[in-house]
């Protein structure tokens, strides 16, 4: 179980949207219902290494390491998500919020950690982290 939480505490990051033009959109959303959607869509289907890549990941993994990370997820969460909620959220000020989601199957659940930033131009993904214990999303708090 240690290597699982490394594992899963490993795919945090912190994202900084300073992008050369071919990774312009990176971490990058029209707005939060845009963001949301993504968020939702990628994580309830098990889209990993698309997921990390389009959150910010790109420029921390090599192609080998995403597949790896996805393999390994695969093997923890083997099914989609059939269910999902946003449980915490805080306004921090200056346009910028945390927030919590959990994603779940039957016993097995997926917590997930952002740090977002509404500016006038884009919603941005400063900082997200996904594990499958709450306690470590809780302490971001």
């Amino acid at each position: 179980m240690p290597r699982l939480t490394a594992l899963l505490l490993a795919v945090s990051l912190a994202v900084v949207p300073l992008r050369t033009t071919a990774e312009e959109r990176d971490s990058l959303f029209t707005d939060y219902a845009d963001y949301s959607a993504y968020v939702d869509r990628m994580l309830t289907t098990r889209a990993w290494a698309d997921f990390i890549l389009r959150m910010g990941g790109r420029d921390e993994y090599t192609p080998q390491q995403l597949t790896k990370i996805a393999a390994d997820f695969d093997a923890i969460y083997p099914a989609a998500f059939t269910q999902r909620t946003l449980f915490r959220e805080v306004d921090l000020g200056g346009g910028i919020r945390q927030e919590a989601r959990a994603y779940w199957n039957g016993g097995s659940y997926l917590f997930y950690y952002a740090i977002l930033h509404q500016r006038d131009d884009a919603l941005v993904v400063l900082n997200f982290s996904m594990n499958s214990k709450i306690e470590p999303v809780m302490a971001r708090f």
